[in-house]
């Protein structure tokens, strides 16, 4: 909505020729508001550099915060589907604001062990995908949440990241294998099959709670 409203949203594509695609991102519940509750969401893009921008976010029930948030966005060339770089017009559109709403920077790529079970398998259905055909963001999360163990879905961590690494399509089939990092975390790694017949890694997605 916010890049809509300065002239770069999916109405835009036809002049611009360029749209955003989601990368990553990382939220952070830190109250969870009651059913119906108003909130109010601010957000403001923090950098633009290269063939990106990092865009923050506050969520507030009342004048209570409730969560935060954080992502990372590539700008891709509507005719080629490739990355393309922030021009000084396209960073002239935008009020850029340096305030971070986490200390640590959102991943670029995860790995899981050698010893990831795969607890979830499923194929993309047309309810997944998006309109640049193919699966929607918010489902890689839904994926992930299948995949967590029984005990870890019913006491939710509060902090959820996700990174995106290659695409999925229409009847695609895939895979989920959950883990342990090091440090604690509960990590799940969405898989595919490249032609190949290698594994794809598509998405990674990290459950932990934060600081």
């Amino acid at each position: 909505m916010a890049s809509d409203e300065v002239g770069y949203g999916i109405k835009d594509i036809p002049v611009t020729g360029v749209h955003w695609i989601l990368s990553g991102w990382r939220v952070q519940f830190l109250e969870r508001p009651a059913w119906r509750a108003p909130i109010t969401v601010r957000t403001w893009p923090r950098t633009f550099d290269g063939f990106l921008s990092e865009r923050d976010f506050l969520v507030y029930s009342g004048d209570t915060l409730v969560a935060r948030g954080s992502s990372r966005w590539f700008l891709i060339d509507a005719v080629t589907g490739h990355i393309t770089r922030v021009t000084d017009t396209v960073r002239s559109a935008y009020a850029t604001d340096s305030r971070t709403v986490f200390d640590e920077p959102l991943p670029s790529n995860g790995r899981s062990p050698a010893s990831a079970a795969v607890t979830f398998q499923s194929v993309v259905s047309r309810r997944d995908i998006d309109t640049n055909h193919h699966v929607n963001n918010i489902h890689y999360l839904d994926y992930a949440m299948e995949a967590l163990p029984e005990e870890v879905f019913q006491h939710l961590p509060d902090t959820v990241e996700i990174v995106f690494r290659r695409q999925m399509r229409l009847g695609s089939p895939f895979r989920c294998l959950y883990s342990r990092t090091e440090d604690g975390k509960h990590l799940v790694e969405i898989q595919s099959d490249g032609s190949n017949g290698k594994p794809v890694h598509n998405a990674f997605v990290w459950f932990y709670d934060g600081k």
